[in-house]
C-alpha cells in the first residue's frame, strides 16, 4: 500500500538499508494465466473542516482475487487502513475500483477518474493530474466497488474488514485499533464488494476449511504469488524514504499484474504460510501494492489455481523478507468470506451482518428496521 501520512510505520523502513541483495520482480502475466487476480485502486480525499478537499492518493493500493461474481478477496489491512493508520472513521471520502487488466498505471486511474467526473476529481492537479500521452493502450477497465456505507453523508467504499481484525472502541483521535497488533497473528482478510457482477472473468476457488493440513509435504512445496506491486526498484544501502510509500515517494508501483515465484513454503502455522522468498537463492519477492495477493501451491510441477492464502506482510517488504500469507482455509476466514458472498447482491446487508465496519457505524442502515447505523457485525 502507499500513503502520504504514516509516520508511525516509517520507522520500519529504516531496516531496508541493511539488506544487501536485490530480488526479482516476477514476470508480467501477459499470457493471462491469472485473469481473476485484481488490482485494488483507491481514490482517497481528505475533507478538512476548514479549507478545500485534499487528494491524499489516487493509485494502486493493494491486490486481490475474484472469488465470486461480485466479491474480490483482499487483506484487512487494506480495507481498514484509512481508519486505523490514517485519519480515523471520518473526515475523508473513500472510493475504490478494481481492474483485471495486466497493466493499469496510476496515471491510467487518474485519467479515468477525471474523465468519469468522479466526485472531487477536479482536485486531481499537479502530480495527480492525468497525462494523456502516458495512458496505457488499450486503456484498462476500472470497475467500481459498491458503497457499503456513509459517514456524515460521505460515501464509504473501501471494502469490508474481518470483524475480528479490529477492537470495537475508537481511540481518542478517532482511529480504530487492530485487535491483535502483530499483523502476522491477526485475521488479515478483507473483501471488496463490486457494484455489478463480473461476467467475463471466472472466479477462483478457495481452500476448504482444514484442507492445507491434509496436503502432505506442505513444507518445501513451491508457491506462487500474483499481484500488482512487484516492481519497486530494490533500495540497497540508501537512506529509507520518510513515509511508507515506495509507490508515492520512490516512483514504484506502476500497476502491472506480475507472477512471483516466491520459493518453497518454509513454515506452516495455524494461521499462516510463510514462503522462503530469498533473493539470495533466486526467489522473487513481494512489495507494496501486493498486499491481498493470492497464494497458489505448485503441486506435481503445476500451479494449482486454488487460493491458499492472502498476503499479509508487516516484515521487510520488497527485500525478500519471508512475508506471511494468511491461510484462507481457517474457519474464521471462510466464515467471513462466505458471509460476504452470501450477501454480495446487497452491500448494506453484507456490511451490517459480516464486517468490522458495522461496529464502527460505517454501514448503510437497514431502512426496514433501523434508520441509524447498525452495530455488531459478526459473521454467522
Amino acid at each position: 500500500m502507499s500513503r502520504r501520512r504514516l509516520p508511525a510505520i516509517a520507522c520500519a523502513l529504516t531496516l531496508l538499508a541493511s539488506i544487501q541483495a536485490s530480488g526479482s520482480n516476477g514476470v508480467p502475466d501477459t499470457v493471462g494465466r491469472y485473469p481473476a487476480v485484481a488490482g485494488y485502486y483507491e481514490f482517497f480525499v481528505y475533507l478538512p473542516a476548514a479549507g478545500p478537499p485534499e487528494v491524499a492518493y489516487a493509485e494502486l493500493n493493494c491486490s486481490g482475487a475474484l472469488v465470486s461474481e461480485q466479491v474480490v478477496l483482499t487483506a484487512s489491512h487494506c480495507t481498514a487502513f484509512n481508519y486505523t493508520e490514517d485519519v480515523g472513521i471520518e473526515g475523508y471520502s473513500s472510493r475504490v475500483w478494481v481492474t483485471f487488466d495486466v497493466t493499469a498505471t496510476a496515471n491510467d486511474f487518474r485519467c479515468f477518474l477525471a474523465e468519469a467526473g468522479v466526485e472531487y476529481a477536479e482536485y486531481l492537479v499537479g502530480e495527480y493530474a492525468c497525462d494523456p500521452a502516458r495512458r496505457t493502450v488499450p486503456q484498462p477497465q476500472f470497475r467500481p466497488a459498491a458503497v457499503t456505507g456513509r459517514k456524515d453523508g460521505v460515501a464509504v467504499a473501501h471494502g469490508l474488514t474481518h470483524p475480528g481484525y479490529l477492537r470495537p472502541d475508537l481511540r481518542r483521535d478517532g482511529r480504530a485499533t487492530r485487535a491483535i497488533q502483530n499483523l502476522q497473528l491477526a485475521p488479515d482478510v478483507g473483501a471488496i464488494l463490486l457494484e455489478q457482477p463480473v461476467l467475463d472473468v471466472e472466479p477462483l476457488p478457495m481452500r476448504a476449511v482444514g484442507e492445507l493440513d491434509a496436503i502432505p509435504g506442505l513444507v518445501g512445496t513451491p508457491v506462487v504469488s500474483v499481484g500488482y506491486g512487484l516492481n519497486w526498484e530494490k533500495q540497497v544501502a540508501t537512506p529509507p524514504t520518510p513515509g511508507l510509500g515506495p509507490m508515492t515517494d520512490l516512483g514504484g508501483g506502476n500497476g502491472v499484474k506480475r507472477v512471483a515465484s516466491v520459493g518453497p513454503v518454509t513454515n506452516v502455522y495455524a494461521n499462516a504460510l510463510v514462503p522462503r522468498q530469498s533473493v539470495q537463492k533466486g526467489d522473487d519477492t513481494v512489495c507494496f501494492g501486493d498486499s491481498g495477493s493470492p497464494l497458489f501451491l505448485e503441486l506435481d510441477g503445476a500451479v494449482e489455481p486454488v487460493i491458499s492464502g492472502v498476503l499479509s506482510g508487516a516484515t521487510l517488504w520488497c527485500q525478500g523478507s519471508r512475508d506471511p500469507y494468511y491461510r484462507i482455509d481457517q474457519r474464521e476466514a471462510r466464515d467471513f468470506v462466505d458471509c460476504v458472498i452470501e450477501r454480495q447482491h446487497d452491500a448494506g446487508t453484507a456490511c451490517r451482518e459480516c464486517s468490522a465496519e458495522a461496529t464502527l457505524g460505517l454501514c448503510e442502515p437497514d431502512p426496514a428496521v433501523d434508520p441509524a447505523p447498525a452495530r455488531g457485525g459478526r459473521p454467522r
